[in-house]
């Protein structure tokens, strides 16, 4: 089942998890400096040179800037609010402010957080600031963190502009697999990116662990980690072989607790067995959606 020089989607370091308490499976439990640094510097260590932030994430773009050999250039990537996207100003000087915490004079892209933002009354002045990002050089790209296909769609459709994108997809997800929508996106220069791989970390439960407010997750769950087991695997080499199979994708965002996950996540080269499909049953919307837990 190993593959050598599989080209895969590239890996993206997640850093929610730097400044916020963030998973499901983490039990409150908020990294503390020492192992977000022991995280970098492991993960450009392995090659790893993208990361993905967030001005909501506490101190992340601050422990970015901070820790980051800036020396190997790496691409940074974050995100803007709601509430800091209604005008231009405010757009403006929240990108700065990441900037200036990041330490870096550009960002690889910009995302809206919210997509909310292109429908609301200020829909205007969001479209107008992210154009004035582009003007000023201080984002390679702009897009927006979707939910959905629907949705990024109609992103897309109201600002032609957007050509970056993350969407959720997971191995007890699927609907976005084989999406003809999302492979002409990409076919015509827009850059996918995958998030939810692991599903804050509900994926790498063990059953047992998941609460009665979540039962219906454990079936798959547990389908998931039966298999694995079954082929001497663990359930983030059947998750990571998964998106690794996106045609779709560009890029993978990865959170991980600590520097010893990550490069356990490097070094995973599996694929995914032919009966995989048959056997793990995908997850109800409310599971899917972490917004309704």
């Amino acid at each position: 089942m190993k593959i050598d020089n599989f080209a895969v989607p590239k890996i993206i370091l997640g850093t929610a998890n730097f400044g916020t308490v963030y998973g499901v499976a983490n039990k409150g439990v908020k990294l503390d400096e020492e192992e977000a640094l022991e995280i970098v510097e492991a993960a450009q260590n392995l090659g790893i040179n993208d990361f993905d932030t967030a001005s909501s994430y506490g101190m992340a773009e601050s422990l970015l800037g901070q820790f980051l050999n800036q020396l190997s250039q790496p691409k940074i990537s974050s995100k803007i609010s709601q509430e800091d996207s209604n005008s231009v100003k405010k757009i403006l000087e929240s990108v700065n402010k990441t900037l200036l915490r990041l330490r870096v004079s550009r960002l690889d892209n910009l995302y809206l957080h919210d997509p909310n933002a292109l429908t609301g009354r200020n829909a205007h002045e969001t479209i107008s600031g992210l154009k004035e990002i582009m003007a000023l050089g201080l984002a390679n790209r702009v897009g927006v963190s979707v939910y959905s296909l629907e949705s990024l769609l109609r992103a897309k459709q109201i600002f032609p502009g957007l050509s970056v994108f993350q969407i959720p997809e997971n191995i007890c997800d699927r609907r976005l697999l084989f999406s003809s929508e999302l492979l002409d996106l990409q076919s015509s220069g827009n850059q996918l990116i995958v998030r939810s791989i692991f599903l804050q970390g509900l994926l790498l439960m063990s059953p047992e662990e998941i609460t009665s407010r979540m039962k219906t997750a454990k079936k798959s769950v547990s389908q998931l980690r039966s298999l694995a087991n079954s082929y001497d695997l663990l359930p983030v080499d059947l998750c990571l072989a998964y998106g690794r199979s996106i045609p779709w994708a560009d890029g993978i965002i990865l959170g991980v607790a600590n520097a010893s996950h990550l490069r356990q996540a490097i070094d995973s080269r599996e694929t995914l067995p032919i009966d995989w499909e048959s056997v793990i049953d995908t997850l109800p919307l409310e599971i899917l959606d972490p917004r309704l837990w």
